[in-house]
């Protein structure tokens, strides 16, 4: 299997034999997006290996209730849900978003599936959310203050039935998994804020109840993420809940029910579409995404086109623990003397991993890294290579890194630590420096 990170560098990929649970936990919290392919080009997995590769994961299940866009089922050996993708019509744009934005606990992660590429167009696009939030923070403060205080409300009409022939056409019985009204009515009345009446015709309509649209994604599982994400379907609701029922500048309020500047969403809209990276489909690509971090949306196509969805919760880690990364406190710091205080400093290496290995082959015991340097990874790996060589042993190393500038809070503080661990490749280090005396928000860095 080859992976690409998306948001990096779409012409490399590694190869892997394999991705287990805890190696895409990691690269979807490092990297948000992946593209995962085929080794073999001329062979491109099947509808069935992308089932069976998400129940590989061992993911949470995820009921899909509360969107918008009428869905079927696919049939695979596996047991997994896998559906199609919104099937809105070619020449419509489907705007951004993080998927079920507009629900109280959308999915955690998203795949998508190419069974066919369309002739033209038809893109998943894809932007980061916390690029996206800091545009809105910086452009519009009052705007994001206000999004923060209250959040968003969501209003739409669903029809008794699947409408195909609008995005945002699913009945109000699939919408929310329910086979009668009277079932529906007592599933809506257990939704505190939420408000709803029945149109004569028959339709449903539903404001939500206020909804965060703004969310700080601390950490995921021991991965510290520390990143304000624009989470919400605001620019969907506003651009794209449109049909006969459904007027789109209606779609979306402030959870005080204020209305929000369409020049603003408007503004929001064009940066995101300016942002955007479009992956062009080919069959039997599988899209893995963080949706706790990316937006995506679909460009208009021409052409038919197969694109197949599948949603999870959290990921399901047995007898976990959350490791705090600090260890006893100590009295005793005689072990911290220092016999031969020479230095090899890894900041601005040409090539860190072969750098490092050549000065323990020299002779060099004590390594000053950094997670500011940028390349505690490769770092790890040359004095990992010395040890695995024999050249020395963990224990006749001194290895310091140090805390940056936005992980100064208390609580902050293991995690960016676990995240030097990680990147290093270490169980310990022997110091953890405050790198400079001066704090930062933690909005500027990510660990």
């Amino acid at each position: 299997m080859r992976i690409t990170r998306i948001f990096e560098n779409t012409e490399y990929s590694e190869s892997v034999d394999s991705l287990g649970r805890r190696e895409f936990i990691t690269l979807a919290a490092k990297h948000k997006a992946l593209l995962l392919q085929s080794d073999d080009g001329s062979n491109p997995f099947s509808v069935d290996e992308f089932a069976s590769l998400t129940e590989s994961l061992q993911l949470e299940k995820y009921e899909y209730v509360g969107g918008a866009a009428p869905r079927r089922l696919i049939p695979v050996k596996s047991n997994v849900e896998v559906f199609t993708a919104n099937e809105a019509p070619p020449d419509q744009l489907i705007p951004f978003h993080h998927e079920l934005a507009q629900v109280q606990n959308p999915p955690q992660y998203l795949f998508f599936y190419c069974d066919l590429p369309s002739e033209t167009g038809g893109e998943t696009a894809l932007i980061d959310s916390t690029l996206v939030y800091r545009f809105v923070a910086d452009t519009f403060p009052k705007f994001m203050d206000k999004l923060k205080t209250y959040g968003a409300r969501y209003k739409r009409v669903l029809p008794e039935e699947d409408d195909k022939a609008s995005p945002i056409g699913r009945s109000f019985y699939n919408a929310y998994g329910v086979n009668d009204k009277i079932e529906l009515e007592k599933k809506l009345n257990a939704i505190p804020g939420l408000e709803y009446q029945w149109l004569p015709e028959g339709s449903l309509e539903v404001i939500t109840e206020p909804i965060p649209a703004v969310r700080f994604i601390d950490q995921q599982h021991n991965h510290g993420i520390y990143q304000w994400t624009f989470h919400n379907s605001v620019i969907a609701a506003f651009l794209g809940w449109k049909d006969c029922r459904n007027d789109r500048k209606k779609a979306v309020r402030f959870g005080n029910n204020d209305p929000m500047d369409e020049e603003i969403l408007e503004s929001i809209a064009k940066f995101m579409e300016e942002k955007k990276i479009s992956y062009k489909w080919k069959k039997g690509d599988i899209f893995a995404i963080n949706n706790r971090l990316v937006m995506h949306s679909r460009n208009s196509f021409t052409g038919a086109r197969r694109v197949y969805a599948s949603m999870f919760g959290d990921a399901m880690m047995k007898n976990e623990v959350k490791r705090d990364g600090v260890g006893e406190l100590i009295d005793d710091f005689s072990a911290l003397e220092v016999t031969d205080p020479i230095t090899f400093g890894c900041w601005r290496l040409d090539d860190p991993e072969q750098a490092v290995y050549n000065a323990i082959k020299a002779g060099y015991r004590r390594f000053d890294s950094a997670c500011d340097y940028g390349n505690e990874i490769q770092t790890g790996k040359g004095i990992r290579r010395a040890i695995d060589e024999g050249i020395c042993t963990r224990k006749d190393l001194y290895v310091t890194t140090k805390l940056w500038n936005t992980y100064h809070h208390p609580n902050h503080v293991p995690l960016a630590l676990e995240r030097c661990l990680a990147d290093l490749g270490f169980d310990y280090v022997d110091e953890f420096l405050i790198h400079f005396p001066i704090s930062m928000e933690v909005m500027l860095a990510a660990i």
